[in-house]
């Protein structure tokens, strides 16, 4: 398990937060491309709207993005080793991103 300050410190590596902004891209554009049909997407009537005005939200300011999505994948991810979060797959990444979007879209879960 990482400690907290392995964790914070990962907060500032470069490549995995590039790597976290790019999956808030991908997920962004499954979002406006309507195919957020599947779990980890709620499918409760509404959520699919508010995942919309995220995604036009984040696809204009991914960066500004990547901050609170960064940290949530790390809290996610705080019973890994450092070994094991730098070395996730883009997929593993990827899954961590999208689980969290209906958080971000105010979606209730």
């Amino acid at each position: 398990m990482a400690t907290y300050l392995e964790l914070r410190n990962l907060y500032n590596d470069s490549e995995l937060r590039n790597r976290v902004a790019v999956a808030i891209a991908i997920a962004a554009d499954t979002v406006m491309r309507g195919t957020d049909n599947v779990a980890p997407f709620s499918q409760t009537a509404g959520n699919h709207d508010l995942r919309v005005i995220w995604a036009k939200t984040a696809l204009g300011n991914t960066e500004g993005s990547t901050s609170p999505f960064w940290q949530s994948v790390l809290a996610a991810n705080s019973t890994l080793t450092v070994a094991q979060i730098t070395g996730a797959t883009d997929a593993a990444l990827q899954s961590k991103v999208n689980e969290a979007v209906d958080l971000f879209s105010g979606v209730t879960v």
